[in-house]
């Protein structure tokens, strides 16, 4: 079984290492980015299996760089998580429309984010192996859907 990688990109250095940290104890490799710009470099040069993505982050925006790795034909099916303190209807929206997992960053942050790996890389479901992750909407956490 190939080791899966996840790309973990936040202007949050602490935020980033917790999350690596765990990440690499699950026995996934880490890829981190500090920059927008880094993270869509990363993701279109190794391919990850995930991506987690701040919105408000130097050199551009978590969002606007799930639209760009969306319309790449290499990159449209990799799953991504949005991690962000924002929590309005715009930013929800804007991750349902992307077909990115919204996940509102909390002192929580990384129970909620494990789980959302552990189903997507570690023990993914017979329903979610090999179908396009991004062709339907999974929300961790949804004021909409409360």
């Amino acid at each position: 079984m190939t080791t899966k990688t996840i790309l973990i990109a936040d202007d949050d250095a602490d935020l980033v290492n917790v999350l690596a940290t765990r990440c690499r104890l699950l026995g996934l490799n880490v890829l981190c980015a500090c920059d927008a710009f880094g993270a869509l470099s990363l993701a279109r040069s190794d391919r990850p299996d995930m991506v987690c993505l701040d919105v408000e982050m130097p050199a551009g925006n978590g969002l606007t760089v799930c639209e760009m790795l969306s319309f790449d034909e290499s990159c449209r099916t990799i799953p991504i998580a949005i991690l962000t303190g924002r929590n309005d209807p715009d930013t929800i929206m804007r991750c349902h429309n992307l077909c990115a997992y919204y996940v509102e960053k909390c002192p929580e942050l990384r129970s909620r984010v494990e789980p959302l790996v552990k189903e997507l890389l570690i023990e993914p479901t017979a329903t979610l192996a090999g179908s396009e992750h991004r062709s339907s909407v999974a929300a961790v956490d949804d004021p909409l859907y409360r």
